[in-house]
């Protein structure tokens, strides 16, 4: 069986129409004719059938049509995988914090698209956990996430180390000591697994209840309205402390690491690692 006639078949079992199957081909009617028989005698069953000027399947032609929708939805899925390992082309899903999204990737995302416009970007706001399971399931190209991903067939970069705070409202504050407060407020947060954990258990505090938040922008505020206290990355929050309206409480030596994080089988496509590269240029600028 020769790929043109089966091609030929695909286009005419799409259509049912003979005459709008040549116009999408280029081809004169008697060629597709001649096409379709060829095919027919390869395979020793009729495909089409023609009742007046209407065409259909005939049970052959319904289970080749079946393998040829798999076909050349694989030849199309392998000339867009060719097209990637050449340049930069297609979509590029990228997923990450609220605060990694509104402080770094807005500026990445901006450099990225100057140099390669034929890119459709898509940016994704979830928390860590969250972006690492987009990725790991292949509904994000690369992720940004605080804390090791830890999942196989992921790979990592290390790209940032932020030190961590415990911090509160001033006015929530006054005179009290962190476990005071932990006793009084509830703690907030969007995790207490892994270096949050660790902290806590550093400074001898355990929540007594928490508040869990879907990105750490609301963690943020929530802790600015007096609802409670949290641990938090020193970066998120420089400008409130500086102006008085977030206090910290301790400052922790164990540092909050942020890595990019994609699929590992995608590092050869061009455009995965077009994105990784700026990405590796650029965000050591940002803490200049």
């Amino acid at each position: 069986m020769e790929l043109r006639h089966l091609k030929t078949f695909h286009v005419v079992a799409e259509c049912l129409n003979l005459t709008k199957a040549a116009e999408i081909l280029r081809y004169t009617q008697p060629t597709i004719s001649l096409q379709i028989q060829a095919l027919e005698q390869d395979i020793g069953h009729t495909l089409l059938n023609r009742v007046g000027k209407r065409t259909f399947l005939t049970p052959t032609g319904k289970l080749l049509k079946k393998h040829t929708d798999k076909l050349f939805q694989n030849l199309d899925e392998l000339e867009q995988d060719l097209r990637r390992l050449e340049k930069p082309y297609g979509n590029l899903t990228i997923a990450a914090p609220e605060f990694y999204c509104s402080y770094y990737l807005s500026q990445l995302l901006s450099i990225y698209v100057k140099v390669h416009p034929q890119v459709q970007m898509k940016l994704l706001c979830y928390n860590s956990k969250e972006t690492i399971k987009l990725v790991e399931s292949n509904r994000a190209d690369i992720g940004i996430v605080a804390g090791k991903c830890n999942r196989p067939g992921i790979e990592e970069i290390l790209i940032d180390q932020e030190d961590l705070v415990l911090v509160a409202s001033p006015l929530l504050v006054k005179s009290r000591s962190a476990e005071e407060l932990f006793a009084e407020h509830p703690f907030i947060t969007y995790d207490l697994e892994g270096v949050i954990r660790e902290c806590l258990e550093e400074i001898g505090c355990k929540p007594l209840w928490t508040i869990e938040c879907g990105s750490e922008e609301a963690i943020k505020r929530a802790v600015m309205s007096q609802t409670g206290i949290a641990l938090i990355s020193d970066v998120m929050i420089e400008k409130e402390v500086r102006q008085g309206t977030l206090q910290v409480l301790h400052r922790f030596p164990k540092r909050l690491l942020t890595y990019l994080i994609y699929p590992r089988d995608q590092r050869d496509y061009s455009t995965v690692s077009s994105f990784v590269d700026v990405v590796l240029d650029v965000w050591p600028t940002f803490r200049a």
